[in-house]
């Protein structure tokens, strides 16, 4: 696979790893610094992107580029902006890059929704699960500051509608899906399999497979909501007592070096976060998305299945075995 490949989320689905694990270590693609493709694909204002400058930023003559940035699906607690970032950024990369390759790791909605919210409250925030799933509900209909101050939306997590708009922007054998829970479940052997499948020479047995954004605690979680409210970053959503100049950095690093620790007990679980009733709702919430994805995914296999990974075989990186076991379901 010779195209540029963009890793391009979702939110909470290893994204960080990839970024500091896997990529920078592909000897034969080169791998794109995050703040590159921001900059490219993200930063410039809607009527003024040219793809051609976004194609200069990324395009170099050392090799073929791998972008992997998880907003470029959207921002996870503004909704992609109801959907208009997350659509936009898409004809931004079809314009910039035709012949990419999109690969998009989805995870089950009442993970993701709950590790949302804890991605909110390591960022600044200081609200309660039901203040941040459903703020703007608290709003009324012509209240200014409802679209002033982006908000979370469940729509964010309909995957099928975002991998819709791909499939018809690149062609479906273009745009690879894959599950997050797969990815977590043996991550060395998905790792195998996953670069046999994109040509990735890379060698896995120097990969750290540790988990570089680890979860909270449900105490340290609470602990962190309180300490936010003494800094104004970073998050747009939420309140706080008194601005304390360095106290943002700070109580990271001490969360980080807390979680490390493991004394404050066991990474607090979705079921520990979102009450049984909102878990029963999302999950009646996306069963249409769901059921979609499970056909997309069902074609996805059988494509791959029917035909082997020739660049990958005739690079010589990986073995042949095991590039005809990562023609395998990754379902």
């Amino acid at each position: 696979m010779s195209a540029p490949l963009f890793h391009i989320g979702y939110h909470k689905t290893a994204t960080t790893w990839f970024q500091r694990a896997v990529y920078p270590n592909v000897r034969n693609r080169r791998y794109v610094p995050q703040a590159q493709v921001r900059h490219a694909l993200i930063t410039s204002n809607a009527l003024h992107f040219d793809p051609m400058i976004a194609r200069q930023i990324l395009s170099s003559e050392d090799g073929i580029p791998i972008c992997c940035e998880e907003n470029l699906t959207g921002g996870l607690h503004s909704g992609g902006l109801a959907g208009c970032q997350s659509k936009d950024i898409a004809h931004r990369i079809r314009a910039s890059f035709p012949d990419a390759h999109i690969v998009i790791f989805i995870r089950d909605q009442v993970d993701a929704i709950a590790a949302a919210y804890v991605q909110y409250v390591k960022g600044g925030g200081t609200h309660s699960v039901d203040r941040y799933l459903f703020g703007a509900a608290l709003l009324g209909p012509r209240a200014p500051e409802r679209d002033e101050i982006p908000r979370f939306q469940f729509e964010h997590f309909a995957y099928d509608r975002l991998i819709a708009h791909y499939d018809a922007l690149f062609g479906e054998a273009r745009v690879h899906v894959y599950r997050y829970e797969h990815f977590r479940a043996d991550r060395r052997a998905f790792m195998a399999r996953y670069a046999c499948r994109h040509g990735l020479d890379i060698a896995l047995d120097k990969v750290d497979f540790s988990v570089a954004n680890p979860g909270l605690s449900l105490s340290l979680l609470r602990a962190m909501r309180m300490a936010n409210r003494f800094t104004r970053r970073a998050v747009a959503d939420k309140s706080h007592l008194v601005h304390l100049p360095g106290w943002y950095k700070l109580s990271r690093r001490a969360m980080r070096r807390v979680a490390a620790s493991g004394w404050t007990g066991r990474k607090a679980k979705a079921s520990d976060i979102l009450p049984a009733s909102l878990i029963q709702s999302i999950r009646h919430r996306f069963r249409g998305t769901n059921a979609w994805l499970d056909e997309r995914l069902a074609r996805q296999d059988r494509r791959l299945a029917a035909r082997p990974e020739p660049e990958a075989m005739a690079a010589g990186r990986v073995g042949f075995d095991l590039c005809l076991n990562a023609t395998a379901t990754f379902r």
